[in-house]
């Protein structure tokens, strides 16, 4: 069993790093419009309403809205201020 010891650790070693790697990059591809409202610090009446502005997009899967991951963590990132707006 010796003898197979270091090839069965470095296996091992491969094998934990790409799992790792494989559930670390894993993030949500959707936020619900909860989520969303947590995330860009605004309630659930300004998010629809600039959604309906058109400033943000929306996806209808059912009966839920759902909004991209990549798009809201865009704006979080860009510091987007959505709240007091006039005429949006």
């Amino acid at each position: 069993m010796s003898f197979f010891s270091p090839f069965i650790d470095e296996i091992v070693d491969r094998v934990s790093e790409r799992v790792l790697s494989a559930t670390a990059k894993k993030s949500p591809k959707f936020y619900t419009r909860k989520q969303t409202a947590e995330l860009l610090h605004i309630t659930l009446p300004t998010l629809a309403r600039i959604t309906k502005a058109g400033l943000i997009e929306s996806k209808r899967v059912g009966s839920r809205i759902l909004y991209e991951a990549e798009a809201i963590d865009e704006a979080v990132a860009k510091q987007i201020v959505f709240k007091y707006r006039k005429n949006v």
